[in-house]
């Protein structure tokens, strides 16, 4: 029987502070054991005033010297504490963070938006009944925070659009409490600035995707659910005229009846209906039948994403699947060549394989190079002359769930990079860390080796197979087409790499008869 371990997963959230201990097990359901949470606005002054003030400051120290107590009780060795927006947009995040770590010994990690995402993703594909399937068909999946809504699309079982706005409960509320007092009609403009935001998303979002299944979850989704007459814990699945019969409820209640009601706090009741009301305006677009409410949340995901690395968790589905996914239809978008991509892809793939032992990279750059490949065009859509610089651009500003930002920067310095023997001298280079510079010149040398191989776009080259020897590296392949010109820009191209690992690159041809 495998040995049970016990986690500990402190979410610093815009509206709560959250600790949630499980008990692990080597290929075992995670099991939740105690759950504890403090209601304390953070996100309030953060987005309006861009700081935690000192007095929340100590009110969030308080708190976690609690749960570092129970975490202690229990005597759990390992504990993830993560922050989110209401940290990422505080000027003085690194003071408190400081004062947290002083005064409780947590270490806070705060989450880029694209790694959050990543957490609730997890937390939904493993909560939501027949998630795999559903995703087979049109999918949006809506994820509604406090500072934002992260809208994702799937379809044919592909991630195939993810974009975040700033259409957060909270940070709606907040924008619009002014005008609550001046109009009688609040709730007018309230539809109107949701409509106004949401219309700049769908102006960008892929139009060609039949929808069939609408799955939303975020942090007052408890609450919608209760006020349903549904347990806020559990998933439920609420049909169009019983969301618009809710709707309806929010728009003839005070905020001092509904807390009442649901025995919540006063200030969380004027967030339920622009919760409900975006819901609503995605129901309508989409034209489903009803809307699907998994019980997920941004610990369930840290959790599930521990026990996957840790403990040899099967997920439902891979969680690099979304993000090679979402790459291939940003390439898309972009009018990559796919044969072109594919091939540098796969060839960067058999690459890296084979020069393991000379690299000493693992599965996590992998994922970077097969990403920086499926990417590495994207700038001739912009500028076919000089496409790099563009490249670069794209990578950098395109937000792809799965990959943080410091990945993303790698990423997108191989694609600034791979066609320029001396990038060393770039000065996005140098101002990177030293362990940055050796990953980047890694995976550009392996890169520009991958796009040599197709110098003339047309995938010459069949059955690559890749073998390293005493000799050095050896890519052969078969061909039915006349390979001088790729031969020679193949072998001006070699330098990088037999810079970088000493070790010479060659290209074997086998002449196949048409």
């Amino acid at each position: 029987m495998s040995k049970k371990t016990l986690l500990a997963v402190i979410d610093l959230g815009s509206l709560s502070l959250r600790l949630k201990i499980f008990e692990l097990g080597d290929k075992t359901v995670p099991k939740e054991i105690e759950s504890v949470r403090k209601y304390l606005s953070l996100a309030s002054r953060a987005y309006t005033e861009g700081i935690i003030p000192p007095p929340m400051a100590g009110e969030i120290v308080e708190v976690l010297k609690g749960f570092a107590e129970k975490i202690k009780e229990y005597k759990i060795k390992e504990v993830i504490c993560v922050a989110t927006s209401a940290f990422r947009e505080a000027g003085n995040r690194a003071m408190v963070i400081e004062q947290i770590r002083v005064q409780t010994g947590i270490k806070v990690t705060v989450l880029d938006n694209a790694q959050e995402r990543y957490f609730h993703n997890l937390a939904v594909k493993e909560s939501q009944p027949n998630f795999a399937k559903l995703v087979s068909e049109g999918t949006m999946v809506l994820d509604i925070g406090s500072g934002s809504m992260q809208a994702t699309l799937y379809d044919k079982s592909d991630l195939v659009f993810s974009q975040n706005t700033r259409l957060g409960s909270l940070r709606v509320s907040e924008l619009l409490s002014d005008l609550a007092k001046q109009t009688t009609h609040y709730t007018e403009v309230l539809e109107e600035y949701i409509s106004q935001d949401l219309a700049e998303y769908h102006a960008i979002e892929p139009k060609n995707i039949k929808y069939k299944n609408l799955i939303v979850f975020g942090s007052d989704m408890g609450f919608i659910k209760a006020l349903a007459g549904e347990s806020p814990r559990e998933y439920c699945y609420l049909t169009r005229e019983k969301f618009d019969a809710l709707v309806n409820d929010l728009l003839h209640i005070s905020s001092e009846a509904l807390a009442r009601k649901l025995d919540i706090k006063p200030s969380t009741a004027p967030l339920l209906l622009p919760t409900a009301l975006m819901i609503k305006k995605m129901l309508d677009y989409t034209g489903v039948d009803g809307v699907h409410m998994p019980d997920a949340s941004l610990t369930e995901g840290v959790m599930y994403g521990y026990a996957w690395r840790h403990k040899h968790y099967d997920l439902v589905l891979d969680p690099q699947q979304d993000l090679i996914s979402a790459a291939r239809h940003v390439a898309k978008r972009y009018k990559s060549e796919k044969k072109h991509i594919t091939f540098v892809e796969e060839a960067a793939m058999a690459i890296f394989d084979a020069t393991k032992k000379i690299h000493g990279m693992h599965d996590r750059e992998r994922t970077l190079l097969r990403v920086a490949a499926l990417l590495h065009e994207l700038g001739k859509f912009i500028n076919i002359a000089n496409p790099n610089p563009s490249t670069y651009s794209i990578i950098d500003r395109t937000e792809l769930i799965g990959m943080s930002e410091e990945e993303r920067k790698i990423v997108a310095l191989v694609g600034r990079f791979y066609t320029d023997p001396n990038f060393y001298q770039d000065v996005r280079y140098v101002e990177i860390s030293t362990e940055q510079q050796v990953l980047v010149s890694k995976l550009t040398a392996i890169l520009r080796l991958a796009d040599a191989l197709d110098a003339s776009h047309r995938q010459k080259l069949r059955d690559i197979t890749v073998t390293m020897s005493p000799d050095g590296l050896s890519i052969s392949g078969d061909t039915m087409y006349d390979m001088t010109y790729d031969k020679w820009f193949f072998e001006s191209h070699t330098d990088l790499f037999e810079q970088f690992f000493s070790v010479k690159a060659s290209l074997r041809v086998r002449r196949q008869i048409r």
